[in-house]
């Protein structure tokens, strides 16, 4: 602060004396306020402006005594009176008040630096430490990556290692079942065959006991079958119409005997409700009933097992949901016992396998089984009382009931009249397979391989063929394909081949039919199976097309005057392949959904023409489960429907061109 800023001009206007006294007090005041948080300058800011308020006071005295034009104070007056004022302690005062000012700058400034040095190297220490902290994180983070990596390999190495165990797996389980099924059917098909000579009572017996344990056997294989089939994921359902009824006295058929040995009764009981046919399927349900009634026999020492069915109504789509129960009064288990029950290998306890037998997988498959038919199983149970085994499943209603015909009705299979050849390369089967067409009246040739099968048909006539799939110099499939393409004669093109199989796991009915088969016989044999396959394909004869349909179209032409036969024939030449090209597409670019409705037209075109074979592999790829069938077997059957169009056309075109003869040309 500058003494000069204190001092006013006595002799300026009063207006402007009044502002530079303004000014000053304020600035005075001012100087107080940045001072306050100082005593010792607050003091002095006091002293300076008592000491100028003085002054100013002998100013305005005399700068009103000059206004006035009064001569009361004199100027040697006026000086006097301001020496009285010591404004060399003013000045003393503002300068002690100047250097304490520059005193606590300076000391702020220093702290200011000092804080400034701190800070910064504060920043610095910081930096480094995040440097450090990134370059460590970014060196964790790429020896995780390269880890993962590491990882990643390992686990890809792993999963290409397990595929092939699988693969492997899959490809001995595939060989296993053909190598023990072979020597199976022979024993089956021969018991079967044994039951029809005349036997003394004793002889009975030990048949029926031979009948019994092959068939035991027979059912583990199949069980551990069935699972590795579940877990390469080529377990399928298959779709078609049944009768309920018959279904359950067949499963009740089979265990019944057991029952017996054991003085146990087996009843059966169905809801009026429960519609008499139902579509889905049955050979998989009596599967499932088996397993249950068979735990229920096998646990069981006295008293009842029921069989009860009921509905539990119908869903939104129009299926049924039914609900199945198998109540005994066997040896039960408790609760702990009941979580191991629907696990592969588990039997509730090691007691349970000793005493009982048996593999463990029969609930672990059946339990599969329900929920692939969209469905539940469970199990009620109280030790030394009994069991109550129950589970619903989601099966169709046919549209008509009308060309079902109950099975329970049926007469016994009429003797057939044909020639058979059978390829197969097992002295047992042959023998087996021939025996049993030898009883139902056909006659039949036998080959060991394909390549024989060809030359036996070039040299004489056959009625049908049971194509074995694996034989030695050539396979059954690869004989049906040259079959087909005509290298056994061109009236050997359509003859009827029926696939004979032990390979329960890669002789899937796929690869059957897209090599050109008509049908598929799972091995061991079934006699009651193969008589109605035969006789009905043996009915159709070699007809791609049935003459029926033919004869009724040209009927209708006759009737009308139109030239229908030749029309349909023409619209179906032309719309089947752009179906079939559609299909193809589809596949590619998986969109599988597509598929069922196209097939369902050509079904439906291939059904008014007579070709049934074209109808039924159209149908079955229009009832494919689209979410457990995968693009080998839609590609399979798409194939195989090809090939079977491209023989339906050939048929037809012959047909037409005899039926409508080209008109003669012309005579020049």
């Amino acid at each position: 602060m500058n003494l000069a800023a204190l001092y006013i001009n006595p002799y300026m206007s009063n207006e402007a004396f009044s502002k530079s006294q303004l000014a000053l007090q304020r600035n005075l005041v001012n100087v107080s306020d940045l001072v306050q948080d100082n005593k010792i300058q607050s003091r002095r800011a006091q002293k300076v402006s008592t000491l100028v308020s003085a002054k100013i006071d002998v100013w305005t005295s005399y700068a009103t005594n000059l206004r006035n034009r009064s001569k009361s104070i004199s100027i040697d007056q006026f000086r006097s009176m301001l020496s009285a004022v010591n404004t060399d302690e003013i000045n003393r005062t503002v300068l002690e008040m100047e250097t304490e000012e520059q005193s606590l700058l300076n000391r702020r400034t220093a702290r200011v630096d000092k804080d400034f040095q701190r800070t910064t190297w504060i920043v610095i220490f910081c930096i480094t430490i995040a440097f450090l902290l990134f370059f460590l994180s970014t060196r964790i983070l790429h020896k995780q990556i390269r880890l993962r990596q590491k990882v990643e390999k390992a686990l890809d190495e792993a999963r290409i290692k397990a595929m092939e165990a699988s693969n492997l797996k899959s490809s001995f389980l595939a060989n296993m079942s053909h190598e023990i099924r072979t020597p199976l059917n022979g024993i089956i098909g021969m018991t079967k065959l044994m039951e029809q000579t005349p036997l003394n009572a004793r002889q009975l017996d030990y048949l029926e006991t031979i009948k019994v344990s092959s068939t035991s056997l027979l059912s583990l294989i199949n069980e551990i079958l069935d699972l590795s089939k579940i877990e390469s994921g080529k377990f399928q359902l298959e779709e078609t119409n049944f009768e309920l009824s018959s279904l359950i006295k067949s499963a009740v058929s089979i265990v019944d005997y057991s029952a017996k040995l054991k003085n146990l009764e087996i009843k059966t009981e169905i809801d009026p409700a429960v519609p008499e046919f139902l579509t889905g399927d049955p050979l998989r349900l009596r599967q499932v009933l088996l397993n249950l009634i068979n735990n229920a026999i096998k646990f069981s020492e006295h008293g009842l097992i029921k069989v009860r069915i009921t509905p539990k109504g119908p869903d939104a789509n129009g299926s049924l949901h039914l609900l199945f129960e198998i109540i005994d009064q066997g040896i039960g288990f408790d609760a702990e016992t009941k979580n191991k029950l629907f696990q592969s290998f588990s039997q509730g306890d090691g007691s349970m396998t000793r005493k009982y037998g048996g593999t463990g997988l029969g609930l672990a498959i059946s339990k599969q089984i329900v929920e692939m038919m969209k469905g539940t199983i469970d199990v009620d149970s109280v030790k030394g009382i009994g069991s109550r085994f129950y589970f619903d499943v989601n099966l169709g209603l046919p549209h008509t009931d009308a060309e079902i015909q109950r099975i329970s009705n049926l007469k016994p299979v009429a003797p057939l009249q044909g020639h058979v050849l059978i390829a197969e390369d097992n002295l047992v089967n042959q023998k087996v397979v021939s025996e049993m067409l030898s009883t139902m009246g056909c006659t039949s040739h036998v080959v060991e391989n394909g390549n024989a099968a060809i030359a036996a048909l070039l040299t004489d006539h056959y009625d049908l063929i049971l194509m074995d799939a694996q034989m030695p110099v050539m396979d059954g499939y690869e004989a049906t394909r040259l079959i087909r393409k005509g290298q056994a004669g061109e009236d050997n093109k359509t003859i009827p081949i029926l696939a004979t199989t032990a390979n329960a796991i890669k002789g899937d009915i796929e690869l059957c039919l897209e090599a050109g088969m008509n049908d598929y016989i799972s091995k061991p044999i079934s006699y009651n199976d193969l008589a109605f396959k035969i006789g009905k394909w043996m009915g159709r004869g070699h007809h791609v097309v049935n003459p029926l349909n033919m004869d009724n179209l040209k009927q209708e032409d006759k009737r009308s005057g139109n030239m229908l036969l030749k029309e349909v024939v023409e619209i179906f030449n032309e719309e089947s392949p752009a179906q079939i090209k559609k299909m193809r597409e589809a596949i590619a670019s998986k969109e599988y959904a597509k598929i069922p409705p196209i097939a369902h037209n050509l079904k439906s075109s291939a059904a008014v023409l007579g070709a049934m074979r074209l109808k039924e592999l159209a149908e079955r790829i229009e009832n494919l489960d689209l979410k457990s069938t995968n693009e080998q077997q839609v590609t399979l059957l798409v194939d195989s429907l090809d090939k079977e169009l491209s023989l339906v056309q050939e048929y037809l075109g012959k047909h037409i061109r005899k039926q409508y003869p080209p008109p003669p040309e012309a005579s020049p």
